[in-house]
């Protein structure tokens, strides 16, 4: 755990579950000194040609992968690079994308999120030098809706290991679509906080057997950003460097454990391109 905090405390963060109200505020994350590799994956969705990135650890061979499912809002692969930041020296590849209609990926902003994400998915979880038997998904806000409405196409692409809710909005009438074990992470501000929280994590663990646990952020707001200092303020760049420790610690050693284990495993090919990302 002291190696995790450690990670957390040299990383910077730059993504929430809406855009700050400011603009644009996603620099580049600098993965030069924790990236072995990283690959420009460029995939189809709904006719339209879509571009992520997939980040390599350094060490060995394959390596267990994380798929991030993005928030809302048109946002590109930037938004999670402090995310990307902390898993690779954890020993995870992470795959980002850019939203239809942003960045490198095209056509227009506004629609067809839940197929994109599938897309970018399948085309993840293909790539080489990554571990079919220990995929594990990252949903955020919007993104754990996305994955409930197609769940059974995820696991046919690849079953994964576990699925990370971060800003869950799966109560207990909708998470047991999710059949993996489940971590939700969830602000001490929400207003339903029981529902997506201690409700949901119940509602999963009496249709699964999986396990399903909760971490409630203390002092945090719905994206997970630390506000025990008072209200951030968007328009400050600054604000990236504001993510829950406890919160992305948490996600760091429940993925490490995951990994750690034996699960199920298999994946199904489908059509993508890469290159490497200078």
């Amino acid at each position: 755990m002291r190696h995790i905090v450690s990670l957390l405390l040299l990383a910077q963060c730059m993504a929430g579950c809406v855009s700050p109200p400011g603009g644009d505020v996603f620099p580049t994350p600098d993965l030069t000194a924790v990236a072995a590799e990283r690959r420009e994956v460029r995939f189809m969705s709904e006719g339209v040609k879509l571009v992520g990135e997939l980040a390599l650890p350094h060490g060995s061979r394959p390596a267990p992968l994380a798929v991030i499912i993005h928030h809302s809002g048109p946002v590109g692969r930037d938004a999670y690079g402090y995310m990307a930041e902390l898993l690779l020296p954890a020993g995870f590849a992470v795959f980002r994308f850019d939203k239809r209609g942003v960045g490198a990926s095209g056509g227009s902003y506004g629609c067809c999120e839940e197929a994109d994400a599938l897309a970018a998915y399948r085309a993840a979880v293909i790539q080489p030098d990554v571990d079919p038997c220990r995929i594990f998904i990252i949903a955020q806000s919007r993104g754990t809706e996305h994955l409930a409405a197609h769940f059974g196409e995820y696991d046919a692409a690849a079953p994964p290991r576990g699925v990370a809710l971060l800003s869950n909005l799966l109560g207990p009438d909708r998470i047991g679509v999710i059949a993996a074990p489940v971590q939700i992470i969830v602000s001490d501000s929400e207003p339903n906080l029981a529902a997506i929280g201690s409700d949901a994590a119940a509602a999963h663990r009496a249709q699964h057997p999986f396990g399903a646990d909760v971490y409630v952020a203390a002092g945090s707001e719905h994206s997970l950003f630390d506000t025990s200092d008072g209200p951030i303020d968007w328009s400050d760049p600054a604000w990236v460097r504001r993510y829950h420790r406890g919160a992305m610690a948490t996600l760091i050693a429940q993925l490490t454990a995951w990994s750690s284990t034996s699960g199920s495993c298999g994946v199904s090919l489908s059509s993508s391109t890469h290159h490497r990302v200078s």
